[in-house]
């Protein structure tokens, strides 16, 4: 403890401004900014490469502490002889927050914990263990010279639960305790024996347990038997191990902690010390119209041949966007996997609309669907695919613009997902990579987003979107029942509808009537009548019959879910608002 304030270490394999893949990375950056405060924290994540980068833009120290060994992979399942290991320690600061990079000093670290591609099949393990190797050496270092060690160590997904039993083991041997929580983002049910927890450091020191009548002392071992199902002959998984040895559980959401985690990590074992936090968003909607005009305007106004004087309008945004913009991109969309980056130059020889960077544009503009996210069969793209015929016949001039992280697990969706392209090329365009250049960009010029998860911990992705004042089509699974607020149950607060997962009808229903509330919303604040001839047959098209009264009432009411998606953020879900429940669990332990 430093002055009045604990001491709370952060683990974690990716941290927003350091390395990111998905939602992960926001989450523990976000909370650590709100809460820099009123805690002294650290945040310890394997450099993955950009030491070099970070370089250019803070002031980056070496830490005069180096860890050295020598290391047999072969427990971990990697064809490498033993070889030696060296891992060094960087400290910069980011908004306020400490972080202390682990690196690679000789040739055989740098390939795995400076691996640019944070999850390589083929070098993760190898990080996996010198992050563990690293930060059990480094706690011992922090013991031998008297130096702070943390009140509370916060563990995100079960990367870092290998690094935190080595830590509490080092701890326990020198008569000394730490307090700590880990929060599971996305259960993947990895599993390794106890073989592989070895060589990643960790012996058969007893460590104490936090169980429903009090600690326990138990070891590696005995924490694998308590953890072992019934009949299955499988090590348990590190999921679970980490729920176990952790003295507080916690989740992004409450269906999430219900459905998932309780039942699936230990039930009667971790349900006496679970929680949930919400995640949050900090886009604010005036700030990134601002970034986009400040970055694009220029260009906008010479492409669409716009006088400088006048105001781009979102109809404006929308047109160069899809018409020019998508096809004319100054950077190639970042992806740090050759592997990902050979797929697609493979699907895309010969073929206009599936490239590494710039895609053919469309040739007219219409209704506007974005979706955004990592490919994976979670997030349940194939809806949206399946659903463009039905949308076409209704909607022709219907656009979807997806705009996906691909993985080096979802190598086969790149072909699958390509070919819609071909057989929808007036209404579907896939940008593979992140193309920050138009992220901001789509989204203000978007008529809906869709977040289509077949399961979902939270959904940060529909935070963005309403805080962009999309209205929102999701499904009814775990966080996005707790964020998206169904117009047809609500029409006072209403943000969007929720739909059943898997559910093609019921999707492109949804986005045919909100593409139609759009239009019809339009045309009446241009000053035509609700009950002209000409609006009346777009009210009668809308497939949802709640829809289509409650247009008759407020003929408005699109522009009004537009705003109630911002308000829901705005008031609810803020980082600043989100994480003073984590403050208050910091304090209780």
């Amino acid at each position: 403890m430093i002055g009045n304030k604990k001491t709370v270490w952060v683990f974690t394999f990716e941290y927003a401004g350091i390395a990111k893949v998905g939602g992960l990375g926001e989450v523990p950056s976000n909370q650590a900014k709100s809460l820099v405060k009123d805690f002294d924290l650290t945040v310890f994540i394997p450099s993955h490469g950009q030491l070099e980068r970070l370089k250019k833009s803070y002031e980056v120290s070496r830490l005069d502490f180096n860890c050295v060994g020598q290391l047999d992979l072969s427990p971990l399942g990697l064809n490498e002889p033993v070889s030696s290991y060296e891992i060094s320690f960087y400290k910069l600061n980011l908004n306020g927050v400490n972080i202390v990079l682990l690196c690679g000093e000789n040739t055989f670290t740098r390939k795995y914990l400076d691996d640019k591609s944070v999850y390589n099949l083929d070098t993760f393990t190898g990080k996996l263990c010198l992050y563990s190797i690293g930060m059990r050496s480094f706690i011992e270092y922090q013991i031998d010279n008297k130096k702070d060690l943390p009140n509370i160590i916060h563990m995100h997904d079960f990367h870092v639960v290998i690094p935190f039993i080595g830590i509490k083991q080092e701890l326990i041997k020198n008569g000394l305790e730490v307090s700590s929580i880990i929060t599971f983002h996305l259960l993947t049910w990895p599993r390794y024996n106890l073989d592989f927890y070895h060589a990643c450091g960790i012996d058969d020191t007893p460590i104490k347990i936090l169980m429903e009548d009090g600690f326990k002392l138990m070891s590696i071992t005995e924490i694998f038997t308590l953890c072992k199902e019934e009949g299955n002959y499988q090590p348990p998984t590190v999921e679970k191990i980490g729920a176990v040895v952790s003295d507080l559980v916690t989740t992004v959401s409450q269906s999430y902690l219900r459905s998932d985690i309780i039942p699936n990590l230990g039930q009667n074992l971790i349900e006496f010390k679970s929680n949930f936090i919400w995640d949050g968003c900090d886009w604010e909607y005036n700030e990134i119209s601002q970034r986009v005009s400040n970055t694009l305007g220029a260009e906008m106004h010479q492409v669409l041949n716009i006088p400088n004087e006048s105001p781009i309008t979102r109809k404006d945004m929308k047109k160069y966007l899809l018409r020019y913009k998508i096809g004319h991109l100054r950077e190639s969309p970042l992806i740090n996997s050759s592997k990902i980056i050979n797929a697609i130059d493979k699907i895309a020889y010969g073929n206009p609309y599936i490239k590494n960077g710039n895609v053919k544009p469309f040739s007219e503009i219409g209704p506007l669907l974005i979706a955004t996210g990592r490919i994976s069969h979670q997030k349940g793209f194939e809806t949206i695919l399946d659903s463009i015929p039905k949308i076409a016949r209704v909607i022709p001039d219907a656009k979807i613009l997806l705009l996906l992280l691909p993985t080096e697990y979802s190598l086969n969706e790149l072909e699958t997902y390509s070919k819609y392209v071909n057989i929808y090329p007036d209404n579907l365009r896939i940008i593979f990579g992140l193309a920050a250049e138009i992220f901001y960009l789509a989204h203000i010029a978007a008529d809906v987003y869709a977040v289509l998860s077949r399961w979902e911990p939270f959904g940060i992705n529909a935070l963005e979107a309403m805080s962009s004042k999309i209205p929102i089509i999701a499904t009814k699974v775990g966080g996005l029942q707790e964020t998206v607020i169904d117009f047809r149950e609500d029409s006072e607060n209403g943000t969007g509808m929720l739909i059943e997962k898997d559910n093609t009808s019921q999707f492109a229903d949804a986005l045919v009537s909100f593409f139609l509330l759009a239009q019809i919303s339009e045309n009446v604040k241009n000053g035509k009548s609700i009950y002209d001839p000409e609006i009346m047959y777009l009210v009668n098209e809308i497939p949802d019959q709640i829809l289509k009264s409650q247009i008759l009432i407020e003929p408005n009411c699109y522009d009004k879910i537009k705003e109630n998606c911002y308000n829901q953020v705005n008031n609810n879900f803020r980082w600043s608002i989100v994480s003073k429940k984590l403050k208050d669990l910091y304090n209780r332990l």
